[in-house]
């Protein structure tokens, strides 16, 4: 009976069978599926030699390595190593197939090897040999089963079946396949589409030139190659991108080349699969000659001497030269190969160039805008190629720049004929010259012509760029009259000695002299505007008292201020704010009246103090106490205490009041200034026509038959001038009789008989007929029209001294009169004064006497006050009365009012002393009224006035 183990080794053997006919069709399966692909793959890709040896090694130590690896599993399998084929694997198998219980026959091969047994031996081996029995039965096809086996028979089948139906459609390249894997050290040319061939082939150039790179295509034609050019110095390759042209053909221009290459054509393949990968021409050649090219190179630009710059060197990087007109160019430069020759080419010009072996040289002046290039030729006649154009441009030199700062585009010209200049000019390099060119065009009526002239400015520093200059032009010598006009403007010449000095002019300048007449003109409508300006603020100032006046009456009446009060009261402060501006405005056109007159000595001194006074009396309008209050009217507001506001608004009030009466006081003085003004504008003109014909009438005088025509012709120009001089005379002599009526009416009817009278018309006669006969050249009937015209104008200008002397007179003792009456009044008062003193320190303290001393001081007091109202009334027509006037009346007062009180406490010594101050005081005003009418002495009083005030100082010493 064969033992389990027998069993056993019969099962594993069936295993092995079974399992090594799975392995062979599995290895069938594979080795067709290797073989295929591999044709397949050879087929498509052209695999290297180097490829098919490898993988042919690859297979072959494959199936090497599986011969062993059989060997090596049986030994593992004959020492029960491999689980698959252990006994206890295979015992558990055979069990679950012939047994209920699969450990059944592993217990027996168990029982079997067991060498100490608890059982009795016949038991073991009846249960062995059972088991054995049982195994002996066994189909070992059930235990292993060869359907795994048959699977890869059919793999195998389908694989065998679809290989060998490929190999048929593609048999060429199958078999060729094949062939290429039988023999693997053997390197097998893949078949391309096409070919390429170049058709220019190797090319010859020389530097700089250009050519065209052609190939053409034999076979299928693509639609795009590949030009590869690698310089002669490898450093980089260039790929570019040809298509084919009408012709077929596929070609790239190369444009201006300078070097070596080696080129050539390509066409990769589009896919992988692709076996050719690329298509490849020859490699083909360029060689190239050099051309001579310019190593080094410089341009040195030198400007011209007058600008002052240094010299500029530019590299041949710069395309953009830039210099000065009249610069020198200077061009230096190396080349790469001997020269023959070269020159430069400005546009159309050609210039030679200084050659030393591979140095040239050469120059040339910048005068123009122009394109410049270098031709250069070497010593195997090889010139270079599209040589670098430079662009020459011309740097402008700008004309120099000027600023006038002084004078004003039109000014009058005064006495001095001065006209202060202050220029700041700026230029780029420097000046030349800087002068004023400038014509005297006379009055309409004097048919002249006029010229051009030149006067010169030095300048300190001509090479200063930015200089401010400031001198005095004087135009004394140019003989200038009434009415002429000097246009003039400023000139300035940079230093461009190349071009040409390039000016820059300003814009004409107007000096006018202006006549008398003119000055006068200008004059009172200054003064007429000033008298409307102040008419309308006396009235604006009288509303705002109304105003005030109305809300202290609202006022009175609530205990605050509401909210319409407050703005009310706050617009009032504005008004009031804007009179005192205005004010302020009219007291700087009184001062520019008075600078005018000045500057032109239109009036005499004793007329130009009179105005002076007058500009004080409006600086004085302006109180500043009435800005203070205005300040404090403003903080009560803001504070709302009604008192303070009640007693601010009547300081501002009364304030407003003084303005107002200041104002009125201004006016009055000011139109009878305007009378003496008129008078002596007259006395001025006259004055200077009577010494513009003396010394119009002594060159007439020495006229004769050979005399220059110019020169008569000039005269009756003077001669028309002075005639229209005294016919606006006689027009101002017209309006100075109406002015002087209101003050002295005797003086302004002989003023205005004097400008009708027969000597008036006759002069005016004399000095047309002069003129006219001048230009009929009658010099002896000339002459004597002229020495007439000087005689009566002598004759006039006593006559009109006369009447400006018996107004003067007439006026002044009117005033005098006026001033009489005042210091006869304070030294009557003085006296009363005085006795009053004296009765009163003698009284006792009880005396019933001091209440009727105390009625007659009151009357004192009273008495002065008219004298106040009398002197305040005196103000409005003259300037004579003085603050000192005012002062000693003011302080008079106070002590009488000091007096008053004492004598009603009974003090009578007290009550003395302060009457002894009013009469101080009262006597104080006297000598400050004595002090002005010796100043209205002074000034042109009438006979015996000085004995009137003798007398008055004698009175006022007794006391």
């Amino acid at each position: 009976m064969p033992s389990i183990t027998n069993h056993l080794k019969r099962i594993r053997r069936e295993a092995l069978q079974n399992d090594l006919i799975t392995l062979a069709w599995a290895a069938y399966t594979f080795i067709l599926l290797i073989l295929f692909i591999a044709i397949g793959v050879e087929a498509v890709f052209y695999l290297s030699s180097a490829i098919r040896l490898i993988t042919l090694k690859i297979i072959v130590g494959l199936i090497v390595a599986g011969i062993v690896s059989l060997f090596i599993v049986n030994a593992l399998i004959e020492q029960n190593k491999i689980k698959r084929y252990s006994w206890s694997k295979l015992a558990r198998s055979a069990g679950k197939l012939a047994f209920p219980k699969s450990d059944v026959v592993i217990n027996a091969y168990q029982l079997e090897q067991s060498e100490n047994t608890y059982t009795s031996n016949s038991l073991s081996k009846s249960y062995i040999q059972k088991i054995s029995n049982k195994l002996k039965r066994i189909n070992l096809k059930k235990l292993f089963p060869t359907n795994r086996a048959e699977n890869w028979k059919v793999f195998s089948l389908s694989i065998l079946v679809l290989g060998n139906l490929m190999v048929i459609i593609f048999l060429d390249s199958s078999s060729n396949a094949l062939t290429r894997w039988g023999h693997p050290n053997h390197e097998f040319e893949v078949p391309k589409p096409f070919s390429i061939t170049g058709i220019t082939r190797n090319i010859h150039l020389l530097g700089g030139d250009s050519t065209s790179l052609s190939f053409e295509i034999s076979g299928l034609l693509p639609d795009s190659i590949f030009l590869e050019l690698i310089p002669g110095t490898k450093d980089t390759v260039l790929l570019l991108t040809m298509k084919p042209n009408s012709n077929g053909r596929y070609t790239h221009l190369m444009e201006e080349v300078y070097q070596d290459y080696r080129y050539r054509a390509f066409s990769p393949a589009n896919h992988f699969w692709q076996a050719w990968k690329k298509v490849v021409s020859p490699d083909y050649y360029i060689s190239v000659t050099d051309r001579p090219i310019m190593e080094e190179f410089s341009i040195t630009i030198i400007p011209p001497d007058y600008s002052g710059l240094p010299a500029n060197i530019q590299k041949g990087n710069q395309a953009d030269v830039k210099g000065l007109k009249g610069s020198t160019v200077r061009i230096d430069l190396k080349s790469n190969r001997p020269l023959n020759k070269g020159f430069l080419k400005l546009d159309n010009e050609e210039l030679p160039l200084t050659i030393r072996g591979k140095r040239a040289a050469g120059g040339f002046i910048f005068n123009r805008d122009a394109l410049l290039k270098i031709q250069l030729e070497d010593n195997r006649g090889i010139t270079n190629q599209n040589p670098i154009p430079f662009h020459l441009q011309i740097l402008p030199d700008l004309n120099p720049d000027m600023r006038v700062i002084q004078p004003a585009p039109i000014v009058e010209l005064g006495t001095d004929q001065l006209i202060p200049i202050h220029l700041k000019i700026e230029d780029d390099f420097g000046f030349s010259t800087l002068q004023v060119g400038y014509e005297i065009q006379r009055p309409s009526y004097i048919e002249d012509e006029s010229l051009i002239s030149i006067f010169p400015i030095y300048l300190e520093n001509q090479n200063d760029l930015s200089q401010e200059v400031k001198t005095i032009w004087n135009l004394v010598e140019l003989g200038l009259m009434p009415e002429d006009e000097v246009h003039y403007h400023f000139e300035v010449y940079d230093n461009d000695v190349v071009s040409g000095p390039k000016k820059s002019i300003s814009s004409t300048f107007i000096a006018k002299v202006p006549s008398l007449g003119d000055l006068f003109t200008a004059m009172e409508e200054q003064e007429d505007q000033m008298i409307d300006e102040l008419i309308l603020h006396s009235d604006e100032i009288d509303d705002i008292q109304k105003q005030l006046e109305n809300m202290q009456l609202k006022m009175l009446k609530s205990d605050r201020l509401d909210w319409d009060q407050q703005q009310q009261m706050e617009e009032t402060l504005a008004q009031v704010q804007q009179e005192a501006e205005a004010l302020k405005k009219l007291a700087e056109s009184m001062e520019a009246i008075n600078q005018s007159a000045e500057k032109h000595s239109l009036f005499s001194n004793d007329l130009m103090q009179k105005f002076k006074e007058l500009q004080e009396l409006v600086n004085e309008i302006l109180n500043p106490e009435l800005m203070t209050d205005m300040d404090v009217l403003k903080d009560a507001l803001e504070k709302m205490d009604m008192k303070d506001i009640m007693d601010a608004m009547e300081n501002l009030s009364s304030n407003l009041d003084q303005v107002e009466q200041q104002l009125d006081r201004f006016l009055d003085i000011f139109r009878r200034i305007k009378a003496e003004q008129k008078l002596d504008e007259t006395i001025q003109r006259m004055n200077q026509l009577v010494e513009q014909q003396r010394i119009a009438n002594e060159n007439i005088q020495t006229l004769d038959g050979q005399s220059d025509p110019t020169t008569i012709a000039r005269l009756s120009h003077e001669e028309q001038r002075n005639r229209e001089e005294f016919s606006n005379i006689r027009d101002v002599m017209e309006e100075a009789a109406k002015a002087m009526q209101e003050f002295d009416r005797e003086s302004a009817t002989a003023l205005q008989n004097l400008e009708k009278d027969h000597l008036t018309n006759q002069t005016e006669s004399n000095l047309s007929q002069t003129s006219r006969q001048l230009q009929k050249q009658r010099i002896q009937q000339a002459q004597r029209h002229s020495a007439e015209s000087l005689e009566n104008l002598k004759k006039l200008q006593s006559m009109v001294t006369d009447i400006q002397s018996q107004f003067q007179d007439q006026t002044t003792t009117e005033m005098a009169g006026k001033f009489q009456t005042v210091m006869r009044n304070l030294l009557e008062l003085s006296k009363l004064q005085e006795s009053l003193e004296q009765s009163t320190r003698t009284m006792p303290r009880n005396s019933q006497r001091l209440a009727a001393l105390a009625g007659q001081q009151q009357f004192a007091q009273d008495q002065l006050m008219k004298i106040m109202s009398s002197l305040m009334d005196l103000s409005k027509e003259t300037f004579a009365v003085t603050p000192q006037m005012g002062k000693g009346i003011g302080m008079a007062n106070a002590q009488m009012e000091k007096a008053k009180k004492k004598l009603t406490e009974r003090n009578g010594r007290g009550a003395a002393n302060s009457q002894q101050y009013a009469m101080k005081s009262l006597n104080e005003a006297v000598l400050a009224v004595y002090q002005a009418m010796n100043q209205m002495q002074a000034s042109g009083s009438a006979s015996g006035y000085e004995q009137f005030l003798q007398r008055m100082q004698e009175m006022s010493g007794q006391q």
